[in-house]
C-alpha cells in the first residue's frame, strides 16, 4: 500500500477531480472514496483538512444538508485553481 499522500497532494487532487466533474457533491467518506486516486489510503482527517483549506480559498463550498451530513460541493472562488493539471 502507498504510503498516506500529502495535504497538498490532497488537495490537488480535489481540484482535478472538481475540473472534471464541476457539479459534484459529497461528504468526507465520500470524497475519500471517489475523488481521490482508488490506490490512496486516505485519513479522513486528512481530507477535512484540505477541504477546509479549499474553502477558505473560496474554490471549495460547505453546506449542511436537511440531514445534517456536510457536504462539500465546487465553490465560485478563483477559475486559476480548476486549471488543467
Amino acid at each position: 500500500m502507498d504510503p498516506q499522500p500529502s495535504l497538498s497532494q490532497v488537495v490537488d487532487a480535489i481540484l482535478r477531480y472538481l475540473h472534471r466533474h464541476p457539479e459534484a457533491a459529497d461528504t468526507v467518506d465520500g470524497v475519500c472514496e471517489w475523488w481521490l486516486p482508488s490506490h490512496w489510503s486516505v485519513d479522513g482527517h486528512l481530507v477535512e483538512a484540505a477541504l477546509a483549506r479549499l474553502q477558505a480559498q473560496g474554490l471549495v463550498r460547505r453546506r449542511e444538508n436537511a440531514d445534517r451530513h456536510v457536504v462539500y460541493s465546487r465553490g465560485g472562488g478563483d477559475a486559476q485553481g480548476f486549471s488543467d493539471q
